[in-house]
């Protein structure tokens, strides 16, 4: 993991600051499915991805919830970066959405590494750009676009983050993270497939023609 952690960061991290992570980072790997930190929890480390990807949800006082974006490879967090920085709880649920590799990095890290490596700042505040911006597509798309435009563009980023034209999910799913009910879903789902844009097996969606991969 160690060989892949230089692959993935050599050309975001200077020299040193990827010597550092290599003697202090912590080797983890889960499994898609797993919850990785809750909401109430304490941070106690930072990760940041080598492969897969993880989802991060906010769930209200129903338990309802809605999905506000994915961290994929190269990149961390933006809500764990910001709870470490205020010593906060977690007010998000981070699950993995496929078998992830990471390295988690111990929080008092942070702040030393802000003044001591300029790429890690810039790391950090590029991180917080990217996810405003999907937190504002988000928030527009719950605004201003329907479900059945929701439920693509869904489709849609779901195939882009994994690479794949089939993705491995179900009505379920889609319908709390999208925080709509089964049978709509289900529904603009199968609508989708007459119109020849998907195709649908037991928990899963083949992507015939919403994603064209290179």
């Amino acid at each position: 993991m160690k060989e892949l952690l230089q692959e993935k960061f050599k050309n975001i991290f200077e020299k040193e600051l990827l010597d550092e992570l290599q003697a202090i980072g912590k080797p983890v790997n889960v499994k898609a499915g797993d919850i990785i930190m809750d909401t109430g929890q304490y941070i106690k480390s930072i990760p940041l991805l080598l492969s897969g990807s993880i989802k991060i949800i906010r769930q209200d006082d129903t338990d309802g919830e809605i999905l506000l974006y994915y961290v994929g490879s190269n990149e961390t967090c933006a809500m764990s970066l910001t709870c470490c920085m205020a010593h906060q709880k977690s007010r998000i649920r981070a699950i993995a959405e496929e078998d992830t590799e990471m390295i988690t990095v111990p929080v008092e890290k942070m702040d030393e590494w802000m003044i001591k490596y300029e790429s890690w700042k810039n790391f950090v505040m590029q991180t917080y750009n990217a996810r405003f911006d999907e937190l504002l597509r988000t928030i527009d798309s719950i605004a201003f676009q329907k479900v059945d435009e929701r439920l693509e563009n869904y489709l849609k980023s779901k195939g882009e983050l994994t690479e794949s034209k089939l993705l491995v999910v179900s009505h379920q799913q889609i319908a709390e993270e999208l925080n709509s009910s089964r049978e709509v879903i289900s529904r603009l789902l199968k609508h989708l497939e007459k119109n020849g844009k998907i195709k649908l097996g037991r928990n899963k969606i083949e992507l015939t023609g919403i994603l064209s991969m290179r």
